[in-house]
């Protein structure tokens, strides 16, 4: 009666064993395009998966506390080992995914990569192991292979500790933009990375000059000679320079800023020559009412 109750305890523990073999066997990462990028992937829901590995880990761990385990533990060893491994490397991976894709559109525009070049250096390397790893995931996407495949939880704990730099060190960058130009403490980060992204246009300011100005709806700038290019009412596109020449409020009011004052050099300076502008010119036609 002893062996017989021995012998059904193992063969119930196999069986629960040969579930979990079995279901990580057929389960597959979804794996995604990102965007148009040709032979650049991410990866899609992992609800499933994470419903998975919870279920393996309590049967695993079932398996390995009962009395019966004797014939089968190395094979339970290894498996609460691989299970640990798998969930960790989980977790760093859709940390590393999710601050890649935060930081790839910021450090895919060229004035971003010319104002943080370390960072953007950085941001490369990280770059670089992402896509070659999901390249191959996208090639043999077996979940448990993928994950446990030796120096991919190693590549993703190095990947992240370099994006958390590149964090810190844009977090400190936006920080002294708005210490020269204290009115971009009311933009977000994304709204001010936005606009240090495209210094070189002037207009890239505008949509959120109502944020930075209580009163300032847009600035008015000179227009240069008309382009070739037309706009989707099929008129010609308006071209401007960097000459500021005034300031309009929400209800069309206009005032003039003087003249001289261009949008030229970093944004947080040539803002703080048009506050400044703001100033004198109200100063000087309130004193011109009296």
């Amino acid at each position: 009666q002893n062996v017989s109750g021995q012998a059904s305890g193992e063969a119930a523990l196999e069986t629960i064993l040969k579930k979990v073999e079995d279901a990580w066997k057929i389960t597959e990462l979804i794996v995604l395009p990102h965007r148009d990028a040709k032979d650049v992937f991410i990866l899609g829901g992992t609800d499933e998966i994470q419903a998975l590995l919870d279920d393996s880990i309590i049967n695993v761990s079932t398996i390995a506390s009962s009395r019966y385990v004797g014939p089968i533990k190395t094979r339970v060893d290894e498996w609460q080992r691989l299970l640990t491994l798998f969930n960790e490397t989980l977790d760093q991976w859709m940390t590393c995914q999710r601050n890649w894709l935060y930081l790839e559109s910021i450090f895919s525009a060229p004035d971003i990569q010319r104002q943080l070049p370390a960072e953007a250096r950085m941001f490369t390397q990280v770059d670089k192991s992402w896509k070659e790893i999901m390249r191959k995931v996208n090639r043999l996407p077996n979940a448990l292979r993928a994950a446990t495949h030796p120096g991919v939880l190693e590549a993703f704990q190095s990947n992240n500790a370099l994006l958390e730099q590149i964090l810190k060190c844009l977090e400190a960058y936006l920080e002294s933009k708005r210490v020269i130009f204290p009115r971009f403490y009311f933009l977000s980060n994304d709204e001010l990375l936005e606009i240090l992204a495209q210094t070189r246009n002037p207009q890239a300011v505008q949509p959120h000059l109502r944020k930075c100005f209580d009163a300032i709806s847009r600035l008015e700038f000179a227009l240069a000679t008309q382009g070739e290019e037309k706009t989707a009412e099929g008129e010609p596109e308006k071209l401007y320079t960097n000459d500021v020449l005034a300031m309009i409020s929400p209800e069309g009011e206009k005032v003039s800023l003087g003249k001289g004052l261009k949008a030229r050099g970093n944004v947080e300076d040539w803002l703080g020559k048009v506050e400044e502008a703001m100033f004198s010119s109200l100063r000087r036609m309130c004193k011109a009412a009296i």
